[in-house]
């Protein structure tokens, strides 16, 4: 299955921003395909790219163009949109919603949490209830660090990035632009501001 055709090199200059607008732009030439199990009582409205192996439960949502990896799981409940692409053995569990955003390989977001444009590196864990916010109250511009500058974003909609091996404990909110080092663990109940 293709994934984002970028090198390792070339995404860790990007910024998270452009590498939101690169799967976007990439992801809109998507072709259905389905290599999993969709069940009956999941609805899809876009154009799905479903890997080996992977599972998509009853009650799912899934709109816009997606892609999702190899041996996923993917609710009861959940609901994706925008643009998304999902690598290998992820799961995405019960009332998750995820919008527009890039999440890695062996990413674990169980239930009840909302990550909106954002970026996730490999072997995340994210804890119940959690909201990856992508919109100022104000409805400014995001800034966000990018190799130690802070830098505008030309876009009211953004979230996070989160480096690899990273936990995120149950009940955290992660402000807009915010980014989370390689190896991030939060207590829970955090506010990342």
């Amino acid at each position: 299955m293709p994934r984002i055709r970028t090198s390792f090199l070339t995404r860790i200059s990007m910024t998270p921003w452009h590498r939101l607008e690169q799967m976007a732009a990439e992801l809109q030439e998507l072709q259905p395909v389905n290599h999993g199990t969709i069940h009956p009582l999941a609805v899809v409205t876009g154009v799905l790219e479903l890997g080996e192996g992977s599972v998509i439960k009853p009650g799912t949502v899934i709109e816009g163009h997606v892609r999702i990896g190899k041996n996923c799981t993917i609710g009861p409940n959940a609901y994706i949109r925008g643009e998304v692409s999902i690598g290998d053995g992820c799961i995405i569990g019960n009332a998750v919603e995820i919008k527009s955003s890039i999440l890695g390989n062996s990413v674990f977001v169980s239930h009840l949490t909302y990550i909106g444009d954002s970026v996730l590196e490999d072997d995340i864990n994210v804890g119940g209830g959690c909201i990856f916010s992508n919109f100022r109250h104000d409805a400014g511009e995001i800034r966000m660090p990018h190799k130690g500058t802070l830098m505008p974003t030309g876009r009211n909609k953004l979230g996070c990035h989160i480096g690899a091996h990273s936990r995120i404990g149950c009940k955290c909110v992660i402000l807009p632009g915010r980014v989370l080092p390689e190896g991030t663990q939060t207590y829970p109940g955090t506010t990342i501001r």
